[in-house]
């Protein structure tokens, strides 16, 4: 395989290799490893507040005053709406490493409740794909979250054109999926069912104005609006050499803590709710890597900087990565993952 307009490395990823040193030096971090019920709670607030406000919508909705009604929802589904949905995605992320519930079913029927207001369904793909992200962070042809060599080539380092791509984020994503598509299993079978379902009993009951309000916040919250800025800050190369990076400011209480990326990927099986914890208990190992704390100015380097685009991530071929990553990841967990 020819390799791509990324920056290549002949060495597999750091997290695993750096979770196993850190479980011999810090054995009490076993003690944060599982799952937090609580987590569930901001999902069953967000999906009757975001249909009670299409409710809303629908509701109050004038042919006289047209243009205050749909800037209002406008600016509704930017400053409000786009955080609950992000804070609903988010939420399907936690389930995908099962780390709400103590049973696999009950987090993925979780996810596809939270999946309701998205109105796509994504989050039993999302199930699937994600944990190859983890395993196989960076490596070609294999790792979901590394932009087409479409992206990569329409985008290159042009100002005008990340700001397009930024806009357009979740279009360049759905693209990206269905490119990695392969054969549906029978949960995301069940998801499209029931999104599907539940997409004609909105509709039914709140018509195209409730559709709107939900699509626009799920359009603002994937993609235009600083809360999605994650999907920037965690890889791309900020600082030229350091894969992982993390988010310490105060979105990440509306957003499970995904800010704290290197503490994630190094710890999976840690709910994002105790991920502060562990960064408290290896602050020393922690403080000298590159970290942000404004999501906003993630958007503004990336989009700004001429050193910057969608090639800025590390990249590995597969065979580099099992050559380096052989003590560390098992044959089972390969054939799980990589079908």
């Amino acid at each position: 395989m020819s390799k791509r307009n990324f920056n290549y490395v002949e060495y597999g990823e750091p997290h695993a290799k750096r979770r196993k040193t850190l479980l011999q030096q810090y054995p009490e971090i076993k003690k944060l490893m599982g799952y937090d019920p609580k987590q569930a709670i901001p999902v069953f607030i967000i999906v009757p507040l975001q249909l009670m406000i299409a409710a809303l919508f629908y509701h109050n909705y004038t042919a006289e005053r047209t243009f205050l009604y749909w800037g209002t929802m406008l600016v509704f589904s930017y400053f409000i709406g786009s955080i609950l949905m992000h804070w609903l995605a988010m939420a399907i992320h936690e389930t995908s490493h099962y780390s709400i519930f103590k049973e696999k079913w009950q987090n993925r029927y979780l996810a596809i409740f939270a999946n309701i207001l998205i109105l796509f369904p994504m989050a039993m793909t999302f199930h699937k794909y994600h944990p190859r992200h983890h395993t196989f962070l960076g490596v070609d042809d294999i790792d979901a979250d590394l932009p087409q060599d479409f992206e990569v080539n329409l985008v290159g380092k042009s100002r005008p054109r990340k700001f397009f791509w930024w806009l357009f984020n979740p279009i360049f994503y759905l693209i990206r999926g269905m490119l990695n598509a392969t054969p549906a299993n029978r949960w995301e079978i069940v998801n499209v069912i029931f999104i599907g379902v539940v997409n004609v009993l909105i509709f039914y009951a709140w018509g195209w104005t409730g559709i709107a309000y939900l699509s626009l916040s799920t359009y603002f919250g994937m993609g235009p609006h600083p809360v999605a800025a994650h999907f920037i800050h965690e890889h791309y190369l900020f600082d030229g050499v350091q894969e992982t990076y993390s988010y310490y400011g105060p979105l990440n209480k509306v957003s499970y803590n995904v800010g704290y990326h290197n503490e994630h990927h190094d710890f999976m099986n840690i709910p994002g709710s105790k991920l502060p914890a562990l960064k408290i208990l290896l602050q020393e190992e922690y403080k000298p890597l590159t970290a942000h704390q404004s999501w906003t100015n993630v958007l503004w380097q990336f989009i700004m900087r001429k050193d910057m685009g969608l090639s800025s991530r590390l990249v590995r071929t597969r065979s580099d990565f099992f050559k380096d990553m052989k003590n560390y990841i098992r044959e089972k967990t390969y054939r799980e993952l990589y079908k």
